[in-house]
């Protein structure tokens, strides 16, 4: 269904009405490097806007038309970091239409909603916006269920169902046989869609106060799972041949935290401190396997691995209530563990252990108001890398990378 039909629908179905409007905007610019093995990228420009209006027909139907758009010049420290690429430009941009419905004497709302999203990447500095290898889209249908039982203390059911589409992948990549860098693509890559997929998730989320009458600590927690299955990415065999079936993943996510809000006084003005410590653990089963043709070598199960990641984080608001200076400081362990890729040694043996990466990611912030709804922003964040997989010829596993951003941020 298109954007404008599940509109026109959700005004039929709702009463005719005065309408209240309520515009949302919220935009914000910044500038900053990367730096990564002892180099440097050049100073470049980030660019994110979201705008929505809030249609509110009467007391038991809403409708929330979104666009979010974004640009980086500036890569963060999680963005193809091992890739080793300094320079790289990503562009995004999303449509999406939520109605909001009510439940009559009840806390319940549903939300189905519709979205369409394009994202475009530019690795080199010569390649064109609409051409990248990754350039993707994606088309998405959803229906959840939110019960607000004290607010803003809330659970929640979702399903969401979506396709991922690649429209350059076999022009680009597929029909040559190699990679970028002109070595023999593994043979699950060699198909024409390999990384198109139809996608089926589904999540429950939920906060909860304790103690639940007089709040003092704030639990949230939320899992999903979700079912991909790759449209053209048949399965590797022993050969190095494909079989006839496909290849189809499962993932499921669990995530918890505990949030501890104090109130404080900090430079001699009232301010708030909120305390948190979040834990994460994911579990992926692929039923693909790879054959690395460099080195003749069958490795079964090479997709399926489990994560763990923890961390605390800390963020301090104080001035004015609707508009505060905010300082906040983050830091974050994970693990990522593959069930059957083995690891290389320096000149790509293979050897009897699975690989695995750790990731330490230091985070600090701080904002400041400079006028009405402007506030004056600067990020900083610090990634470590260390694996045991220590063949790199295409791809870094051990490594360090810092970026900075200076920026304005405005929200209306």
């Amino acid at each position: 269904m298109s954007l404008p039909a599940f509109a026109v629908l959700l005004c039929l179905v709702a009463p005719a009405a005065a309408v209240e409007v309520s515009p949302v905007l919220n935009g914000s610019l910044s500038g900053g490097q990367y730096f990564f093995k002892k180099q440097k990228g050049s100073f470049s420009g980030n660019a994110a806007m979201t705008a929505a209006v809030l249609l509110k027909f009467n007391e038991k139907w809403s409708l929330l038309p979104t666009y979010s758009g974004s640009y980086q010049g500036t890569k963060g420290v999680d963005d193809g970091v091992g890739a080793g690429t300094l320079f790289q430009q990503q562009m995004d941009h999303r449509l999406s239409m939520t109605g909001l419905r009510r439940l009559q004497e009840t806390s319940w709302t549903l939300k189905p909603s519709v979205s369409y999203k394009r994202e475009f990447l530019k690795e080199t500095r010569d390649e064109t916006w609409g051409k990248g290898l990754f350039d993707y889209e994606k088309t998405a249908l959803g229906l959840e269920a939110e019960n607000a039982y004290q607010a803003p203390f809330t659970y929640r059911l979702a399903l969401d169902v979506y396709r991922v589409r690649f429209p350059n992948y076999e022009s680009l990549e597929s029909k040559s046989g190699v990679d970028p860098l002109g070595n023999p693509l593994g043979r699950e890559l060699a198909s024409k869609r390999v990384l198109d997929t139809y996608n089926y998730q589904l999540t429950a989320s939920g906060s909860r106060p304790y103690p639940y009458d007089d709040p003092r600590y704030i639990f949230q927690g939320s899992y999903s799972v979700l079912y991909q299955d790759f449209l053209d990415q048949r399965l590797v065999n022993l050969r190095g041949q494909f079989d006839a079936s496909g290849r189809k993943d499962i993932l499921q996510t669990l995530s918890g935290s505990i949030g501890r809000p104090l109130k404080i006084r900090f430079a001699g003005e009232e301010a708030r401190l909120d305390v948190s410590f979040g834990l994460n653990a994911g579990y992926c089963r692929s039923n693909q396997n790879t054959y690395d043709a460099v080195f003749s070598r069958y490795v079964p199960d090479a997709y399926s691995y489990w994560s763990l990641g923890a961390g605390p984080a800390v963020a301090l608001a104080w001035g004015n209530v609707k508009q505060p200076s905010r300082l906040s400081g983050s830091f974050r362990w994970s693990r990522q563990s593959y069930l059957g890729r083995l690891v290389q040694d320096g000149d790509g043996v293979y050897g009897p252990a699975k690989q695995r990466q750790d990731r330490y990611v230091l985070s600090f912030g701080y904002g400041y108001p400079i006028a009405p709804n402007l506030t004056l922003t600067a990020r900083t964040s610090f990634l470590w890398a260390a694996s045991n997989q220590k063949y790199e010829k295409t791809y870094s596993y051990t490594y360090r990378t810092i970026n900075y951003l200076l920026g304005l941020n405005y929200e209306y």
